[in-house]
């Protein structure tokens, strides 16, 4: 899987690395379309390091734009979560 980062991934201290794990041992589900009309997708999950964390991409068609990646609370519900997400 093709990704590309978005450079204020970063600013939570999330490395891109937990992001492709994230992405690649954790369902996705959709939340909508881009500006431009590409399916953003979302996902919440464990990295390699047991940080529980939300993700989330727009679905171009050769990669996958990685614009969101933060921890968050291991104990916050999923539905509320999705409630959330943009």
């Amino acid at each position: 899987m093709n990704l590309r980062f978005a450079k204020s991934i970063n600013n939570y201290g999330v490395s891109d690395e937990s992001a492709t794990y994230l992405i690649e041992n954790n369902k996705s589900f959709e939340i909508g379309l881009s500006r431009e009309g590409s399916k953003k997708i979302a996902w919440v999950g464990f990295d390699q390091f047991g940080t529980r964390l939300e993700c989330i991409a727009i679905d171009f068609i050769d990669f996958l734009y990685v614009m969101h990646l933060k921890p968050i609370d291991s104990k916050e519900d999923l539905d509320e979560i999705k409630k959330r997400l943009w």
